[in-house]
Parts: C-alpha cells; sequence; structure tokens
C-alpha cells in the first residue's frame, strides 16, 4: 500500500460525515476533498523538504520535524473543536506549505468538486490540518522519524503526481524536485608498507682449485647457492599470499555477488517479456475505425446469477472469467490474478468513457450486486506513446472514472478501490497499432471474495 492509499484508509465515514456537516457540503465532495488534498499536502511537504532552506518546514510543521513525530492535535481533537478554530489552523497551514501557490490549490479542488472558489478554501483549509494528523499517526505507529517521511513521500512522488488534480502538479513544479544531497564521506583506505627485508649477504666463498672429480667439495659449491634461492622464494610466495588473503578475497567475492545479481535481473527481464508476449499472442481481436481493440468474445449465452439476474455475456469475455474465478473456491485471493476489460473504452486523451462502454459496466454492476461479498480493485494503464507522469496521471484518471461508474449505479465504493499504472506491465508489444490499443486498458482484480 503506498503513502497516499496508507493516508486515504485512515478517513472513515465518521470523519467525512463531521467535515461534511463543519464545511457545509456534501459527503462525495468532502471524499473529492481528501483525494485531492492528500496528494497535495503530501506535495507540499516534499517541495518545502527538497528546497533551498530544507529547514522551513521546522518552522511549518513543528511537530513534524523532530526524532519523532508527536501529533499537536488529534484528527478526533480538531472535528471536535469549533469551525473557526479549524478553519483558522488550515488557513495559516495552507499558508506556509504552498504560499504563493495556495490559490491554485484552492482552485484545482474547486475544478473537482464543482464547489465555489470560498467554499474550496474552507473545505481545504479544514482537510490540510487533518491530513496533517493522519500523517503524524502513521510517523507515530511506524516510528518514522521526519528524514523518513521525506524518503517515504520523495518514494511515492509519480503516485502523488498523478492523483493530484490536472495542472496542480506543474504549479507545485514537483516533476523536477530531488531530495537534497547527503554528501557521504571519503574513507581513505591505509597504505600498508611491507618492510623492506634484507637478504643476508654470503661472502665469497673460494673453494680453491679442484683437485679430485670425485671429492665432496663440487657438492658444497652449488648447495649453498641452492639454499639461498629456496630462501628467497619461500619468503616472497609467503608475502603474497599475505596479501593475497587480506585484499584479494572481499574483492572476488563482491564480484561474485554482482555478477550474480546481474544474472538473476537479466534472467527476471526476459522472463518478463517472454511472459508478456505470450499473454499478447493470445489475445484475439482487431482494431476497429476508432483504433480500439476489440476482442473475439465467443458465442454469447445467458448466464443466471446467484440473485437471480441474468445477463448476457460472450464465451470469452471478462464476466465470465470472473465469475468462474468468483465461484472457484480453490481459486484464492492474490495480488497476481487480474482481468482485462473487454468493451471498455475512452475518449482518446481523456478519461471521459464512450457510450459503448455502458453494457459492460451494467454487467458489473449485476456481478457485484449478485456476490455482496466480493471487493474489486481497478487498474488503468497505457500504451507507452508520450510522457511516463501524464500516462500514469491519465492512467489513473481513467480507472477512477469506470470505478465512478459503478458507484453511480449503486455499488459500495468501500467494496472499490483504483489506481493507475500508466505504461507498466504491458500485455502486448508496444510496437504495433494493435499492441498499443491492447494495452490501453482497464484490469479489475478481485480483492475479497
Amino acid at each position: 500500500m503506498n503513502l497516499i492509499e496508507l493516508l486515504k484508509s485512515q478517513v472513515s465515514d465518521h470523519v467525512i460525515s463531521s467535515l461534511s456537516q463543519k464545511a457545509g457540503v456534501s459527503e462525495d465532495q468532502v471524499k473529492t476533498g481528501f483525494a485531492a488534498g492528500i496528494p497535495a499536502v503530501l506535495g507540499g511537504i516534499l517541495k518545502n523538504g527538497a528546497g533551498s532552506d530544507p529547514g522551513i518546514l521546522a518552522k511549518i510543521l513543528p511537530n513534524l520535524s523532530g526524532t519523532g513525530a508527536v501529533a499537536e492535535s488529534t484528527p478526533e481533537d480538531l472535528l471536535s473543536g469549533s469551525e473557526d478554530s479549524l478553519l483558522d489552523k488550515g488557513k495559516s497551514l495552507l499558508g506556509g506549505l504552498f504560499g504563493n501557490d495556495a490559490g491554485a490549490v484552492t482552485s484545482a479542488l474547486s475544478t473537482s468538486t464543482g464547489l465555489s472558489a470560498e467554499k474550496s478554501l474552507g473545505l481545504m483549509a479544514m482537510i490540510a490540518p487533518l491530513v496533517i494528523g493522519f500523517i503524524t499517526k502513521t510517523m507515530a505507529g511506524k516510528g518514522w522519524n521526519f528524514s523518513d517521511l521525506l524518503g517515504k513521500i520523495f518514494e511515492s512522488k509519480q503516485e502523488i503526481t498523478a492523483a493530484l488534480p490536472q495542472g496542480l502538479s506543474d504549479s507545485l513544479g514537483l516533476a523536477n524536485l530531488s531530495l537534497p544531497k547527503v554528501e557521504i564521506p571519503k574513507v581513505a583506505i591505509p597504505k600498508v608498507e611491507v618492510p623492506k627485508v634484507d637478504l643476508p649477504k654470503v661472502p665469497p666463498v673460494n673453494y680453491g682449485t679442484v683437485q679430485d672429480t670425485k671429492s665432496g667439495g663440487g657438492f658444497l659449491k652449488w648447495l649453498i647457492p641452492l639454499l639461498i634461492i629456496i630462501i628467497g622464494a619461500w619468503w616472497i610466495m609467503g608475502r603474497s599470499g599475505c596479501n593475497k588473503s587480506t585484499v584479494g578475497n572481499p574483492t572476488d567475492s563482491l564480484s561474485s555477488k554482482v555478477d550474480s545479481m546481474g544474472t538473476k535481473m537479466d534472467s527476471a527481464g526476459s522472463s518478463m517479456k517472454a511472459g508478456a508476449a505470450a499473454a499478447g499472442s493470445t489475445i484475439a481481436g482487431k482494431l476497429n475505425e476508432a483504433g480500439d481493440f476489440v476482442r473475439d468474445l465467443g458465442a454469447k449465452t445467458d448466464k443466471k446469477l446467484p440473485d437471480g439476474t441474468v445477463i448476457s455475456i460472450g464465451e470469452n469475455s471478462v464476466e465470465n472469467r470472473l465469475i468462474a474465478f468468483i465461484e472457484d473456491k480453490n481459486k484464492p485471493v492474490d495480488k497476481t490474478t487480474w482481468f482485462t476489460f473487454d468493451r471498455l473504452y475512452f475518449e482518446t486523451g481523456k478519461s471521459t468513457l464512450k457510450a459503448e462502454s455502458q453494457e459492460q459496466l451494467k454487467n458489473m454492476v449485476a456481478i457485484l450486486k449478485a456476490y455482496p461479498e466480493v471487493n474489486l480493485k481497478l487498474g488503468g494503464y497505457t500504451d507507452n506513446t508520450g510522457d511516463a507522469a501524464i500516462n500514469k496521471k491519465i492512467s489513473n484518471e481513467r480507472a477512477n472514472a469506470a470505478m465512478q461508474e459503478l458507484v453511480k449505479s449503486g455499488v459500495d465504493p468501500k467494496r472499490l478501490e483504483a489506481e493507475g499504472y500508466g505504461a507498466e506491465h504491458p500485455i502486448a508489444s508496444n510496437d504495433t497499432a494493435d499492441g498499443k490499443a491492447q494495452n490501453r486498458r482497464i484490469d479489475i482484480r478481485v480483492t475479497k471474495k
């Protein structure tokens, strides 16, 4: 679970209801406000923490900048206090976090919620202190200090950028932010001076004139130089062996580990490519005139659901495969089993669903109502054309748009979640128009059954 989802999970029904009454807006508008406010506050913290004066955050958020997080006011305390008190805290916080960009934040919230600028400012001012309270609780629960928090926010920068209302990412300048560089001191490895050892000088030996080739003088003539050579060779080999044991082994070990790691990564990359290619090759269908990939769904059949509802679906359709998965008790819920919507299409470059998508959405609503214990996650994906951050943003907007259509038709929002992944996890090659169309998709995963 990324940092945004971690904070969203703390936004209870009680918080939404209480804030709705204080701000004088609907509960749906409060939910939309949190969806925009959480990434906005995280972006503001990151912008200030990665700026030229990271210490400014200590002044803006003194309760977060120590070695551990101690909440100045818990979300419960803030909600139980007066409306004016919460507003005052929030306006001061917005000014400190966003400075001249505070207007852009409330304007983006106004566009997302449909509220007036004044109402949006009031709602955002109430949301900001609550989000800081949720962050503080999370830090205390996980034992993070402020540096840990900044690192976690930086790790989630792509998700934060994708979740921000349109245009706000550019205003905050998150794309070009990087954490302050930490200079790691260089540790000089001490040079080991090898002491020079002088070999004893052997005085010249005068063997005199050899009178008798059978005498022992010839043997002594060669024995002493031979001993000197053997002693010198033994000393040199001993020193070489010592150096190898202390320096060579760690280097050899490190080299072998790097080589091993590289082999594993190459192997994993090959497996992923092979898997994607295999997945792409099994999808039957063709492009239509609008550039959408139309899958071959097979013969139509009427499927009767547990609540008596009958839906008409193809034998190869996602509805048929999803129902089979739900009803199969031997197939557990996991994080790798995804099903691709085969009749869900969007306007080019937008998160607006085309009219022909309604049939499949209605079938999904019927399935969710017939299986009330089932929860789903929707994942949005794009092809690899264009900027990665923009692709992730639009994929997130599309996943949320599909989720909202299900909610409008009566599905409890607590049973659903959505996330955009951009061009990640392609199911076909991006080298062809057919492959690109297949990769522009919405997938679903059962998170509970």
